[in-house]
């Protein structure tokens, strides 16, 4: 492995649901200021991106409990936080946003070369849960219940923020409808799913080796043990596909001819927002952004918190494997949850010290 020529650091994107709390100041952000600043100070071409997450339920939840859209919602909470961050002189090279035209363009482009390739994607018809009173499908935050793998009451549909681990709806117990506070019915809706159990060969020689196609890649020894350990308990037990669409009104559109009313999962789009925001930076800066992706001679580092994980160590990295041409992480440092009062810091639940 030679020294890279430049560096790429990435920093979890916020939901633009609520204001930044102290908990996500310490776990994403002051880490990554901390190490961006002292590549700075050492003279090294670094560029280090960030932006507001914009699509998914944690988004049109707060908009339904505000009463207000979700576009009037996110334009509120991206510049309050872009603000915060100012303030705090946390020193992004640049803060996007998932709304913007060109990520919605970077985005489909994922899709589309991974539908198109064939093999990468199972489109599949099954029964997801279903609010008859409010004519939804429950994806995601729209539904909670016990975990069935920890015991914590307070699962989402599609993981555990308490244990990290990977859900379906259908895996929770006792779920229950957050919109009607219901127990939901079931009805058929078509998907597509990524095959994640294609890659979990590679990646988990990746994981624990640190090899990439045969060569060296990192140092895993470098990676934290929890991030080591999680990734392994979600390998050794067997990678599934993973539905990357959702029923809902917002979002960005899946592409595709008879996808009416299908946008992409929050967590395909999100991670690609590094790329868009990069693409973006470039673009104002007159660079060439594909040097700080696509060139074995640019590190990247991923700062997150520990419930991302699963999709900054498996997800985004099978997906740019898939795509073909860009860079997977040298590391990804993720943080433990900082605690208030024995409960971790949440926005979604209003739990924690804002920083606006």
């Amino acid at each position: 492995m030679n020294q890279p020529k430049r560096h790429l650091i990435t920093s979890a994107l916020p939901y633009a649901n609520g204001a930044l709390h102290l908990g996500h100041l310490a776990g994403a952000y002051l880490p990554a200021d901390v190490y961006t600043r002292y590549l700075r100070l050492l003279g090294k071409d670094v560029v280090w991106v960030c932006g507001s997450d914009e699509h998914g339920a944690a988004i049109t939840i707060r908009a339904k409990k505000e009463g207000i859209s979700p576009k009037e919602i996110i334009d509120q909470y991206h510049h309050l936080n872009k603000d915060t961050f100012a303030k705090l002189g946390i020193s992004f090279d640049y803060y996007h946003r998932t709304s913007a035209p060109l990520h919605t363009e970077t985005a489909q482009d994922f899709f589309l070369k991974l539908y198109e390739k064939g093999g990468e994607f199972d489109e599949k018809v099954s029964k997801q849960y279903y609010d008859a009173e409010y004519d939804q499908f429950l994806a995601d935050r729209y539904i909670t219940g016990t975990c069935p793998k920890c015991g914590h009451e307070e699962a989402y549909g599609d993981q555990c923020e308490n244990c990290g681990s990977d859900l379906s709806p259908l895996d929770l117990v006792n779920p229950i409808s957050t919109l009607s506070g219901k127990k939901p019915e079931l009805k058929e809706t078509k998907h597509w799913y990524f095959r994640l159990d294609k890659h979990e060969t590679w990646l988990k020689e990746w994981i624990k080796e640190g090899t990439l196609d045969g060569a060296p890649h990192h140092d895993p020894k470098k990676w934290k043990k929890h991030v080591i350990g999680q990734c392994l308990s979600w390998l050794d037990n067997g990678l599934q596909p993973r539905s990357i669409t959702r029923d809902l009104d917002w979002g960005i559109p899946v592409p595709l001819e008879g996808a009416e009313g299908k946008v992409l999962y929050v967590w395909f789009d999100a991670p690609i927002g590094y790329i868009s925001s990069t693409k973006q930076w470039a673009k104002e800066n007159d660079k060439d952004w594909e040097l700080y992706w696509k060139s074995e001679d640019t590190k990247v580092v991923n700062f997150i918190g520990k419930d991302n994980i699963v999709f900054h160590c498996i997800v985004f990295p099978a997906i740019l494997k898939a795509y073909g041409g860009y860079q997977l992480p040298q590391n990804v440092p993720a943080n433990q949850f900082l605690n208030f009062e024995g409960r971790k810091f949440s926005k979604s639940k209003n739990w924690g010290i804002e920083q606006h």
